[in-house]
């Protein structure tokens, strides 16, 4: 029963409409525990901001589909799409309502592990937070982003390296039999050393 005696009056408490929030109050007598309770079911039946929020059921892979059909097949990327599949394997495609930021941060801590690298590891973080924000502008998702607090890996800039004379007389000599592959001057001779 919701409403019990308690030593310092009587004691509701209950979850009206089946929801999440409870609600305990101690009130001086029964009648009024009792018309506070039918006061709190009528408020959470008629006024949607009393409601407990609905679950969102459906699978990560559920809104993955719905980011293709809406959105990812105007992407000029064919991969992004099979990668995000795979991303929602390897997460074991949980109920979207219950996805965290930690269970992402686990599964990129134990591909870090596996030898994945940072940089792949950040698109996929990225694909995956477009999936949801995508889907909030379209107004297929009501929720915050899950990835939105999660950062990235910091990863460092490889330095850029540049081609010898030798592989660039190796690189023309190779280009010179294909008529596709061909350098930009017909002119240009490089035999290993300086252009002529």
């Amino acid at each position: 029963m919701a409403v019990t005696k308690k030593s310092s009056g009587w004691l509701l408490d209950i979850q009206p409409g089946g929801g999440a929030k409870r609600y305990r109050k101690t009130l001086p007598s029964k009648a009024a525990a009792l018309a506070y309770e039918a006061w709190l079911t009528t408020k959470v039946t008629q006024a949607p901001e009393w409601a407990p929020p609905k679950r969102d059921l459906r699978k990560l892979s559920d809104l993955v589909e719905l980011w293709q059909k809406h959105h990812g097949v105007n992407l000029r990327s064919t991969n992004t799409y099979s990668r995000l599949k795979n991303l929602c394997e390897a997460l074991r495609d949980p109920v979207v309502d219950q996805f965290k930021p930690g269970m992402f941060a686990e599964y990129r801590a134990k591909r870090l592990r596996e030898g994945i690298t940072a940089s792949n590891l950040n698109r996929e973080h990225a694909y995956l937070r477009a999936v949801f924000n995508e889907l909030g502008r379209l107004g297929h998702w009501k929720g915050e982003n899950p990835l939105s607090k999660v950062r990235q890996f910091k990863v460092q800039d490889r330095e850029l390296s540049y081609l010898t004379i030798e592989q660039i007389g190796k690189l023309l000599k190779a280009l010179k039999g294909d008529a596709h592959l061909r350098p930009y001057r017909e002119d240009l001779s490089f035999d290993g050393g300086a252009v002529e």
